[in-house]
């Protein structure tokens, strides 16, 4: 199963309660939106802004992911 790095954003939102709260691993309650829907689309915002991952907290360690915005080290290729 994967999880979030420390400096993803993962979006948690607690049963019955239409808030949710954006944050990292590390700092979880950083910054509060109204619905789900915009707490996901802020989220994927900061994401690729930061270059993380964006994750949805289904429990406290069950995550899906929602997208990635990583740029990826390529090695240049070795000439023999």
């Amino acid at each position: 199963m994967t999880h979030p790095d420390n400096t993803d954003v993962v979006v948690w939102q607690k049963s019955g309660n239409p808030t949710a709260v954006l944050g990292t691993l590390s700092a979880p309650a950083q910054f509060q939106v109204r619905t789900r829907d915009k707490a996901v689309g802020q989220a994927l915002a900061f994401a690729k802004h930061q270059h993380v991952r964006a994750w949805f907290a289904n429990d406290d360690d069950d995550f899906v992911l929602l997208g990635t915005f990583r740029q990826e080290q390529v090695e240049p290729a070795r000439s023999s």
